[in-house]
């Protein structure tokens, strides 16, 4: 993979984990397990439903998480500009421990992670 097909896989693990709360995966909530799969539905649901704010609440922090992961993944991408690969890989390796609680539905960190790793330890060899 080059530089230029790296940067972009980056770019599309920041895009995406920016849109993890919107696009979401299914998630049930409440007694008789209604899926909610994304913020907006959440925000959606009447305001007498008695899971609603659970549901609000679970897609807002999968929301943060996908922020800081995506700020964290333009940090890499400045190191890696700046060719400072051991710190674009600890930046990545932060964004990958932000979606460790919610990476069975994700996994955008994970494969940038090890692919930045690798290289560097063969880029140390």
């Amino acid at each position: 993979m080059t530089d230029r097909e790296f940067e972009q896989k980056l770019q599309q693990a920041i895009n995406r984990s920016s849109q993890w709360a919107g696009h979401g995966w299914p998630v049930t909530f409440g007694p008789r397990d209604e899926i909610v799969s994304s913020l907006q539905q959440a925000e959606q649901l009447p305001a007498n439903i008695v899971y609603r704010q659970v549901a609000i609440d679970y897609w807002n922090n999968v929301d943060r998480l996908g922020q800081e992961a995506a700020e964290w993944g333009r940090q890499a991408m400045r190191h890696l500009q700046q060719n400072n690969l051991k710190a674009a890989e600890d930046a990545v390796y932060y964004a990958r421990y932000l979606e460790r609680p919610i990476a069975q539905q994700t996994l955008t960190w994970e494969p940038v992670h090890l692919f930045l790793y690798e290289r560097l330890s063969h880029a140390e060899k």
